[in-house]
């Protein structure tokens, strides 16, 4: 059977769907990180030989293979986009590649029109546009180094800041501090900075400590919603650049683990937003954005 491969790298996971001819999905597959700015090249590796391994294990040959989208952070690097290219050669795959960013993928998993805007808030964030003639808008995905506002990886850094502070003093309290040891396995401050400096650890790592933000966001932790509500202000400052361009787009999705998963933030940022853009429709994306590249794929003629 020919069949099309859909990719979402992200900084933590890695989707991937094989589609038919048609763009109806067959296989769905997990990795690891695709994010070739942010990892080694030994993970990037790993991570393309799990994509690119996926259709034979589902009895699929390599020369049946008709396209391959992949939507990935930083994915307009062109050391990235060569790395990518030369990796799927090397599997043996010749059928034509495109390269999509991570943010166009999922908008078009949402919108089958193509056009809209979608906020995402996952390891990183983003917010992009796309208009009915391709054109489009963005703010926000820079990386973690220099921006990511609202993102897992940011509440998870302010969760720590808070932890830091309150132990020398500078903060109150907070039940984060207890949260964050009994999931890293520490009992010291000391025993956190040695964790998060090593040389080992991944930004996905760092960003999965943000889903203890509902543990203690239950116990009504102080910091905690301070926390979400600061993440939500990031998230919708992220979203005015791309609304004020875009102001004959009302509909605005919302993705990535903080805006699917944290049902508080969601509400925060759906509510303001609705304030900000008069007559807003504001959605929770529901498609793996893999489904998108395989979208794109679909609306070009390759070659």
């Amino acid at each position: 059977m020919e069949y099309l491969i859909g990719v979402d790298g992200g900084g933590t996971a890695t989707k991937i769907c094989v589609a038919d001819p048609n763009g109806s999905v067959c296989a769905r597959h997990a990795a690891g990180a695709l994010n070739i700015n942010g990892q080694s090249p030994e993970a990037f590796r790993e991570t393309m030989r799990e994509i690119l391994e996926f259709p034979a294990k589902i009895g699929l040959e390599k020369d049946e293979c008709i396209g391959i989208g992949m939507g990935a952070a930083g994915i307009t690097n062109p050391g990235t986009r060569t790395s990518i290219l030369e990796a799927v050669r090397a599997f043996g795959f010749a059928a034509p590649v495109r390269l999509y960013g991570d943010a166009e993928t999922a908008l078009v998993s949402v919108y089958e029109d193509c056009r809209g805007i979608i906020l995402i808030a996952g390891t990183g964030s983003v917010c992009y546009g796309r208009r009915p003639d391709g054109s489009s808008v963005r703010a926000g995905g820079y990386g973690h180094l220099i921006d990511d506002e609202g993102s897992a990886y940011d509440m998870a850094i302010r969760i720590l800041r808070v932890i830091v502070r309150g132990e020398d003093g500078r903060a109150e309290p907070s039940v984060l501090r207890d949260l964050v040891f009994d999931r890293l396995n520490i009992s010291s401050v000391g025993g956190l900075v040695g964790y998060l400096y090593a040389p080992e650890r991944k930004k996905g790592e760092i960003a999965s400590l943000a889903s203890l933000i509902d543990r203690a966001d239950a116990a009504g932790d102080r910091a905690a919603l301070e926390i979400e509500d600061a993440c939500a202000d990031a998230l919708c400052r992220l979203a005015c650049p791309v609304l004020d361009r875009l102001p004959e787009e009302k509909n605005i999705a919302l993705a990535g683990s903080v805006l699917l998963k944290n049902l508080r933030v969601q509400k925060k940022v759906g509510e303001r937003l609705v304030k900000m853009r008069s007559g807003a429709r504001v959605l929770a994306a529901g498609r793996d954005a893999s489904e998108g590249a395989v979208r794109l794929l679909l609306s070009e003629k390759l070659q």
